[in-house]
């Protein structure tokens, strides 16, 4: 009998731990869920875009289902839930990926769906199944409710692989036509960009469904970096916004321009890359005056590169229009980051890269940040589970060797969970402060020392302030802006209205106070040079 190498059999333990969680998951899905981050908890989603439509919010995802097994995303449908609150999502339906019947494969890829006049597109990222015309495509679906009736558009794609012209370094089977992401003007025109490594921008007719035009190719300026793919265009106080993923592993970033057609010129980088995943996927909505931002994670038990996770953040703006940069969070909208406060002292709990220690406590620093919820394990209502709120699944745990650590929810798995659960109780003597006892042992405390907690056995007196702590709600934290929002968006005219510089304009940056162009100043520079020679030979001529 032939013996399984130890790492191999490791890794057929952790797959198999995952394929339980993802049966689980689909097995306990029952419609409602409730959120802080990631909104959708019963299954994993990806790849999010939304629309508000009479006072609800329609939030569009992918479902990943992969499993063990699987090296590669697998999404046979699109999912679609609905809130009127942000707290409270349902699931309306599910779209599969054979309503279009001339895609093929698992690739219910990134979509996005938008109102007109009462009907409802839903563009969507499909694998064609025509050898001519090999590679990813976009597809439409059309209804007139936005969350059932979808049927095919066109029984054929909008935009396929003969459209573009593909980096060589996809070959024959590309994928550059993906993300599709529509825009309605002011003035009624509709545009759609998508793509991966390469940028296009298509103008579409008025239904919705035909291309009036050639396909673009978009190019983002002074973008440090390289454009990757997932792009979502916004408008807001007559700027318009373009979000999108860039490098990879991917981080999220933006562009602004004073024309949904361009120029953009790039802003800055609005998230950076997120644990155990290498894409990432922005849109943003506003609701109720308020703009957010949603992306995905991988933060779930059993999450990861197949495996992710829709969440929001608030979106918030400087003065000047800038963008305020994004730290994904536990807490999400719904729900406030909470710090932890040793009584004795009057030292903070802070993580630093997953490393806990008692500080001062900084308000403004995410390292102080957690987020309380219900406990892990189901215990009754006075006990609580506390995640790392700037790193989502890292909870704090009673640990083996009965200390206080922090660890990742892989697997749900029920140890995990009595030692992620605490009882949390009022403090004896002190009407501000709880008490906190591992739900795994509750003859255990969490007790202070000079700058580490640790757990301690029943204390002799109850008014020991070393196992009391204050657990106060705090504000969201919005970073100071650290620069401007670059100059406005100096626009070339040609023949066919506003598009983006000619190349030879493309590297020219100018100020936003100078109204002058940097060609007229050239003008004027070699007009004072001879002027001024021209003086020159004036004064010759005098004295001769």
């Amino acid at each position: 009998m032939t013996s399984v190498p130890r790492k191999e059999r490791l890794a057929q333990r952790a797959r198999w731990r995952l394929f339980i969680v993802v049966l689980l998951f689909s097995i306990s899905f029952s419609g409602t869920v409730s959120a802080d981050n990631p909104v959708i908890k019963d299954r994993y989603t990806a790849d999010p875009a939304a629309l508000v439509h009479d006072g609800k919010i329609y939030l569009y995802t992918g479902h990943d289902e992969a499993t063990p097994a699987d090296s590669f995303f697998v999404l046979k449908e699109w999912s679609i839930f609905a809130s009127d609150d942000l707290a409270t999502w349902t699931h309306e339906g599910d779209l599969p990926r054979t309503a279009f019947s001339w895609a093929r494969d698992d690739t219910a890829w990134a979509s996005q769906a938008i109102e007109r006049d009462g009907t409802f597109y839903w563009y969507t990222t499909v694998k064609n199944k025509d050898a001519r015309t090999k590679g990813f495509a976009i597809g439409v679906a059309t209804s007139d409710h936005p969350t059932r009736g979808f049927t095919d558009a066109l029984g054929q794609p909008l935009i396929d692989a003969t459209m573009t012209e593909a980096p060589a370094s996809m070959g024959n089977d590309p994928w550059d036509m993906i993300d599709p992401t529509v825009f309605i003007d002011d003035d009624g025109d509709a545009y759609l960009y998508f793509g991966n490594t390469h940028l296009y921008m298509v103008k579409l007719k008025d239904n919705m469904i035909e291309r009036d035009g050639d396909i673009e190719r978009v190019e983002i300026k002074a973008m440090p970096g390289s454009f990757t793919e997932g792009p979502f265009i916004f408008k807001r106080n007559n700027l318009y916004y373009l979000t999108f993923a860039y490098n990879y592993p991917e981080e999220l970033a933006y562009a602004t321009s004073e024309s949904v057609t361009g120029p953009w010129v790039f802003q800055d980088k609005i998230m950076d890359r997120l644990p155990n995943s290498g894409t990432s996927h922005p849109a943003v909505i506003s609701f109720e005056n308020q703009w957010y931002i949603i992306y995905h994670t991988a933060s779930l038990p059993g999450g990861g590169e197949h495996n992710r996770s829709v969440a929001f953040e608030p979106l918030h703006f400087y003065a000047d229009g800038a963008i305020a940069k994004i730290t994904p969070t536990a807490s999400g909208v719904t729900d406030a980051s909470v710090t932890i406060t040793s009584s004795l002292h009057a030292l903070s709990l802070r993580q630093v890269t997953h490393q806990l220690t008692l500080e001062a406590l900084d308000t403004t620093n995410h390292d102080f940040r957690f987020h309380e919820t219900e406990a892990l394990r189901p215990s009754g209502d006075d006990y609580v589970s506390y995640q790392i709120d700037n790193h989502p699944g890292v909870y704090l745990i009673f640990d083996e060797e009965n200390t206080l650590r922090l660890r990742r929810n892989t697997d749900n798995d029920a140890t995990f969970n009595l030692r992620a659960s605490f009882l949390k109780s009022p403090a004896a003597t002190n009407d501000q402060a709880f008490t906190l006892q591992p739900a795994f042992d509750e003859s255990y405390f969490l007790h202070a020392t000079e700058r580490l907690l640790d757990f301690t056995h029943t204390p002799q007196a109850e008014a020991d302030e070393a196992i009391h702590f204050i657990i106060e709600e705090q504000d969201t934290i919005v970073p100071r802006q650290q620069q401007p929002l670059k100059m406005k968006h100096s626009l070339q005219a040609t023949d066919n209205g506003t598009r983006t510089k000619t190349e030879k304009d493309k590297n020219s940056t100018l100020d936003d106070s100078a109204p002058v162009t940097v060609g007229r100043w050239w003008y004027l520079f070699l007009g004072a040079i001879v002027f001024l020679l021209l003086i020159r030979f004036v004064a010759k001529k005098k004295k001769q």
